[in-house]
């Protein structure tokens, strides 16, 4: 069915929010967040991992994505992320399925190269997953770049 590829369910979209809000407490309000810090980030990396390419995910994924990269970019959580087979996760399940294009990014080139090409090749649509993919990769890049770079050319 259709729909149920399209339209995000209400737990979906409460996922989403309750995801975005954790994003806030660990950037804005660390200090009483961080023994916590932890298990929602196993949390929302489990609940990534299951996350479907369906476009009613999007929202999910994207959100989960900017996540993980907000705790990666900060050299504090670097002891989260800094075992070898963490990254190797990161990069073959969460930063190359998302990269990929998907049946539903084909169908946008057709109906619109152009209009598919000014928002997600040339990056202004910043609420993509392959955007908030690059984001977590970047993020990869400078606090772990020689593992990052070695275990992205195993997929070369």
């Amino acid at each position: 069915d259709a729909d149920e590829e399209e339209e995000a369910s209400p737990i979906d979209t409460l996922q989403a929010a309750i995801i975005a809000n954790l994003n806030l407490y660990a950037d804005k309000d660390e200090e009483p967040f961080l023994p916590f810090l932890p298990q929602f980030t196993t949390l929302v990396w489990n609940l990534l991992l299951r996350v479907t390419q369906f476009r009613k995910h999007d929202a999910l994924a994207t959100t989960s994505i900017r996540f993980l990269s907000s705790l990666v970019r900060k050299l504090m959580h670097k002891a989260l992320f800094q075992e070898e087979s963490t990254l190797r996760q990161i990069i073959s399940k969460i930063v190359i399925p998302n990269l990929m294009l998907r049946e539903v990014d084909e169908e946008r080139f057709e109906d619109d190269p152009h209009e598919f090409m000014l928002t997600d090749i040339e990056g202004s649509e910043s609420e993509s997953r392959r955007k908030c993919s690059q984001e977590l990769l970047r993020a990869m890049c400078r606090q772990f770049e020689t593992e990052t770079t070695a275990l992205c050319s195993e997929h070369v």
